[in-house]
């Protein structure tokens, strides 16, 4: 019962995506969205990678899931990231790590 609580893995590999983001899709008010629409893709594309990986390493139940998705949530708030915008990765990471 406590491995099915045991989030650690989780929350280690949710920071994982939110460096990812942070260093592919910077947050620059500057940026066109053209431009920051093709770095997004272009980390959409390495961070699907790793959630495949991840996805074949660990079992996600509905608890993991959602400590994954907070601390990646709060770590690219933390970054100063727009709501909309991790609001939209953490809804397609979600939707990906389902499929």
């Amino acid at each position: 019962m406590f491995k099915w609580l045991s989030a650690k893995n989780a929350e280690a590999f949710g920071s994982e995506l939110a460096k990812l983001v942070t260093e592919f899709v910077p947050n620059d008010a500057t940026l066109s969205d053209s431009k920051r629409q093709s770095k997004a893709n272009y980390a959409k594309e390495r961070m699907l990678k790793r959630i495949r990986q991840f996805k074949q390493e660990e079992i996600l139940n509905f608890y993991k899931t959602a400590k994954l998705l907070n601390t990646f949530k709060w770590d690219l708030k933390d970054a100063g990231y727009d709501q909309k915008i991790t609001d939209s990765f953490a809804s397609w990471i979600l939707i990906n790590l389902r499929s």
